[in-house]
């Protein structure tokens, strides 16, 4: 069989595959802005569409470190079923070796409370959230040198909070201004639960040896266990190492002219004190468990993206390696929120910022975008430019949240030097170090501060194959002569 073709017929091949490929039409507006397009004489500036292939991958893990912002409160969510979110943290006396400042005969106690440092929340705030306190139990092991994914639990030993009853907790009056002054068991920015009176009594009358050393005092208490109720419906963000967080012991003590009222503070110690945030997904009674593997569809209409612990999708361009040879002026890759049309849940459970990267087959890691992401130790370069923030689009008379990665540098790499194409993956990350190129041997953070704190945020997003939200990349180019 003869192979060969002619120079003309190669060519008249090219343009009728390059017109078929493309379905080109001239730019009257766009969703990425007229701005995009150069203002040059003669230039034929056209866009086309390429489908994406969307699947969701699976679900994943986190460390929170002590410093990070800790998730603490319960979630009752339709589209992403239910979250509950504890704290395990270790306190530290408030120097070492500690003396109550007089004979255990001369203390006697008022109070004892322990004081969280409240830095937000996500969800609904119309609903009280319910927490207890618990202790450790002594058996447990906590260190500070150990790394405890927020799927591990603690024993507990005993229900500390005050009369054995869970705290509950108004959301609005945690950063009211005027709380103090209507409320005054409350503290503003902080989340205050009172304990049991008898275990302010042991701690009160711990010994010398105990209050000698931090780590002597963990041998005695082991850890406290802040767990919420299955009530409310929102996550609060708690910082161990604010200065609202504390266990504040009230006190008397009697001197020779009377008695003179201290509070002892004990608080977390960053150097010495074991911390953990269990953060524990159920996803019974949503449709998530039928759109993720072991599921055999090609791919989904509808991608689950919650923030990390949560769940990620992987996202296949196959059309990519057939571009031909143009300029891109711009490649993004468009995504849009399905909105949950049978509730108002959307709203209270505001949308994440969402990262995209370059994923290797081959290895099985994750890397960042080649040429359209640029790190420095600290973080990914301009992330906002690069797409992740959420941005607001109206449908339907609902205000949804889209994104638009991306992509000019990559796909120009591909179409101008053949470099290779690579599947990606989405995620809503806290705290996740990458490989700045495929071949690093080193990870760097995506950002700093995180781009998510852990737990808050999830969105659905429509798939390739999503009649009404469609993911696709959106190319604006310019035909080579």
């Amino acid at each position: 069989m003869n192979l060969s073709v002619s120079r003309a017929g190669i060519f008249s091949i090219f343009l009728f595959l390059f017109t078929i490929f493309f379905a080109c039409t001239k730019i009257s507006t766009t969703d990425i802005g007229s701005g995009l397009i150069p203002p040059v004489d003669a230039v034929n500036t056209t866009d086309t569409v390429l489908d994406v292939l969307t699947k969701n991958e699976g679900f994943d893990t986190v460390v929170v470190g002590i410093s990070d912002d800790h998730a603490l409160g319960y979630i009752n969510d339709p589209l992403f079923g239910a979250t509950t979110a504890s704290i395990n943290f270790q306190l530290a006396p408030p120097y070492t070796p500690f003396s109550w400042g007089t004979t255990p005969d001369s203390l006697y106690l008022d109070s004892v409370v322990l004081c969280l440092g409240y830095q937000g929340y996500w969800g609904d705030s119309s609903h009280q959230l319910a927490f207890k306190v618990w202790d450790m139990d002594e058996n447990a092991t906590f260190t500070n040198d150990s790394i405890y994914l927020n799927t591990h639990t603690f024993p507990k030993r005993e229900n500390l909070t005050e009369n054995g009853q869970a705290k509950f907790v108004d959301i609005l009056k945690l950063d009211d201004p005027d709380t103090l002054a209507n409320y005054p068991e409350l503290a503003t920015y902080q989340v205050r639960i009172r304990l049991n009176y008898d275990f302010g009594l042991r701690l009160l009358h711990f010994d010398s040896l105990t209050l000698s050393n931090d780590t002597n005092f963990y041998r005695v208490t082991k850890g406290f266990i802040v767990e919420p109720e299955q009530t409310g419906n929102a996550l609060l963000l708690v910082n161990l190492l604010d200065s609202n967080t504390h266990l504040s012991l009230y006190y008397r003590m009697r001197t020779p002219t009377g008695f003179d009222t201290v509070t002892a503070r004990f608080s977390p110690n960053p150097l010495t004190s074991a911390s953990s945030n269990t953060i524990l997904r159920n996803y019974s009674g949503t449709s998530i468990p039928q759109y993720f593997p072991p599921n055999s569809d090609a791919q989904d209409s509808l991608l689950f993206i919650q923030t990390s612990p949560g769940t990620f999708a992987r996202i296949k361009i196959p059309g990519l390696d057939s571009l031909p040879n143009v300029i891109v002026h711009r490649a993004e890759l468009l995504m849009e929120q399905v909105p949950d049309l049978s509730s108002n849940y959307d709203g209270y459970f505001k949308a994440p910022n969402l990262f995209l990267a370059a994923y290797s087959k081959d290895s099985m890691y994750r890397f960042a975008v080649p040429n359209d992401v640029t790190f420095t130790s600290s973080g990914i370069n301009r992330p906002d430019l690069f797409g992740v923030l959420p941005r607001p689009k109206t449908y339907g008379g609902r205000t949804i949240s889209s994104y638009n990665f991306e992509l000019t540098r990559y796909v120009q790499g591909i179409v101008t030097r053949q470099d290779s194409s690579y599947d990606f993956i989405v995620w809503a990350p806290y705290n996740y170090y990458i490989r700045p190129v495929e071949k690093a041997t080193f990870f760097l953070p995506i950002a700093t501060p995180p781009l998510n704190s852990p737990a808050i945020g999830r969105v659905r997003l429509g798939g390739g194959n999503n009649s009404e939200h469609k993911m696709r990349l959106h190319i604006v180019y310019s035909p080579l002569k």
